[in-house]
C-alpha cells in the first residue's frame, strides 16, 4: 500500500476503535444508571455491570435494566447517523460519526438477532424474564437481521465517498480494494485489539462479540464494486497522520483498561 492508503486504513481503524469503545462505555453506563435509580448498587466495568443488591428488584425492574442498554444504542445509532447525514464534509469527524452510528445499530439489532441463542445477552435476558415464546424470539431475531442487512448495504456509498483519488474507484476491483482498506481491515485489526482489551473473560459472548458483530461489514465491501457515480471528497485528511485521533484513542484505551475494567461503584 502507498503511504496515503496506509493512513486511510490506520485512521479508519483508530476511529473504529474509538467508536466501539465509546459505544460500549455508554451502553454499560445506561445499564448502571437505571440500576442506580432502582437501588441495585451497580459497579460499572469495561464491558459489563455488576449489580450488588439486585435480589429485591422486581421482574419489570430487571427487564428495564437489561433493555435500556440496547435501546440507548439504537438512539445513538439513529441520532449520530442523522448528524452524519446533515454534514457536508467527508472528513475524519464524519468517518468517526459513520462508525459510531453503525456501532450503535450493531449493538441494538445484534442483540435482537442473537436473543434466542445467548440468554446472557441483554435481549436474551428479557426473553427469559418475560418468558417469551420461541416464535416471538425468532421473529425479533429476523427483524434484527433484516434491518442490519439493510443498514449495512446503505453503508457502501458513504464509505466510498471518503475517497479523494479517482484512481481508487476507477473500476470494480479498485472500489472493492478501497472498501477493504477503509472497512474490512479496520474491523479485523480492531477486533484483535478489542478482544485483548476485553480480557479477562467474563462471558464468552463478550470475547467473540468484537469480531462477530463486524461480520456485517462484509456486505458493503462486497457491494462496493456495483456502485457507480460516486462523488469524491475534497478532504484529504483521512490519508494523513492525525495526532488528535491517536491521543484520543490512547486516553480512551487507558481509561477502558485501567479505570473501568477494575470497576467503578456508582
Amino acid at each position: 500500500m502507498e503511504k496515503q492508503e496506509t493512513w486511510i486504513t490506520l485512521n479508519s481503524t483508530f476511529l473504529y476503535l474509538i467508536a466501539f469503545l465509546l459505544t460500549t462505555i455508554l451502553h454499560e453506563f445506561s445499564h448502571a444508571l437505571v440500576g442506580l435509580i432502582f437501588g441495585s448498587q451497580p459497579i460499572i466495568h469495561h464491558n459489563y455491570v455488576q449489580h450488588i443488591a439486585d435480589e429485591g428488584l422486581s421482574i419489570n425492574q430487571h427487564v428495564l435494566i437489561s433493555i435500556v442498554g440496547p435501546f440507548f444504542s439504537l438512539i445513538q445509532g439513529t441520532a449520530v447517523g442523522w448528524f452524519y447525514l446533515i454534514r457536508k464534509k467527508q472528513n475524519l469527524l464524519s468517518l468517526f460519526l459513520l462508525w459510531f452510528s453503525m456501532c450503535g445499530f450493531n449493538n441494538f439489532f445484534g442483540y435482537l438477532m442473537t436473543g434466542p441463542l445467548f440468554k446472557q445477552g441483554d435481549i436474551g435476558k428479557v426473553h427469559l424474564l418475560l418468558n417469551f415464546p420461541l416464535a416471538v424470539q425468532i421473529l425479533f431475531a429476523l427483524v434484527g437481521i433484516t434491518f442490519l442487512i439493510f443498514i449495512a448495504y446503505k453503508l457502501t456509498v458513504p464509505f466510498l465517498k471518503f475517497s479523494y483519488n479517482s484512481q481508487w474507484l476507477i473500476d470494480k476491483p479498485s472500489k472493492k480494494l478501497f472498501a477493504f482498506r477503509i472497512i474490512i481491515l479496520p474491523w479485523l485489526i480492531g477486533s484483535i485489539c478489542l478482544t485483548l482489551l476485553y480480557l479477562p473473560v467474563i462471558a464468552i459472548v463478550s470475547i467473540i462479540y468484537p469480531f462477530m458483530s463486524g461480520m456485517i461489514f462484509i456486505l458493503p465491501w462486497k457491494n462496493a464494486g456495483r456502485i457507480e457515480n460516486i462523488l469524491l471528497t475534497e478532504e484529504s485528511g483521512i490519508g494523513k497522520f492525525n495526532l488528535i485521533t491517536i491521543v484520543l484513542l490512547i486516553i480512551l484505551t487507558l481509561c477502558f483498561k485501567f479505570i473501568l475494567a477494575p470497576g467503578i461503584e456508582l
